[in-house]
């Protein structure tokens, strides 16, 4: 299996962070870059694009980040060249509307927090394999 670099990881709340960033790295992720806000999550994404740093071999997104909205970052992932191509899960407590949301924007896979940490393994195991198919 090919190792995976970089996942950038969207997410406030440090609970969620913990259980996310090790679950990305049991699943072969060497790297989790966990941004609590939209624009360190942009900064991040537009230093990438610049060739500044690294862009990520995926994105695990929360719409619901307090004050931010995860949908302002996906309507940048959706538009901009470089990062449409970045597989992403959104993993959130909102509900099936949202789902549904996700789905227009063409999001790899949506989770909802409720639904478990298996749940979410399947995903990231989904993206591992996508990622792994690649020819680098």
């Amino acid at each position: 299996m090919t190792s995976l670099k970089r996942l950038l990881l969207v997410e406030d709340q440090p609970k969620d962070v913990r259980i996310a960033a090790k679950t990305a790295q049991s699943m072969g992720f060497s790297e989790v870059d966990a941004r609590a806000s939209l624009q360190a999550a942009r900064d991040y994404l537009d230093r990438g694009l610049k060739g500044e740093g690294p862009l990520p071999d995926g994105i695990v997104l929360d719409l619901d980040l307090g004050y931010d909205s995860g949908y302002e970052l996906l309507r940048y992932w959706h538009s901009t060249p470089g990062l449409f191509e970045i597989p992403v899960i959104v993993w959130s407590i909102l509900g099936d509307d949202h789902r549904k949301m996700c789905d227009l924007f063409k999001v790899n896979r949506y989770v909802a927090k409720w639904e478990g940490e298996d749940a979410f393994r399947e995903a990231l195991g989904n993206l591992v394999e996508s990622t792994s198919s690649k020819i680098y």
